[in-house]
């Protein structure tokens, strides 16, 4: 299972696995939430409910 973490300094979306950035079909970072989502359906990873959003 993946979280979807929006980086709010920068705006693109990256997914979690057990606390470790993740790559999904070869990309790590996303411009959407919905993209991020996407990646992980495509390769039937789970994902977590809400999107976690930082600070810097």
């Amino acid at each position: 299972m993946v979280r979807i973490v929006n980086l709010g300094r920068t705006g693109l979306y990256v997914v979690m696995r057990a606390g470790e950035l993740a790559t999904l079909g070869g990309r790590c970072y996303w411009p959407d939430a919905a993209q991020a989502r996407d990646a992980a359906r495509r390769e039937n990873v789970p994902v977590c409910d809400g999107v976690l959003r930082t600070l810097s």
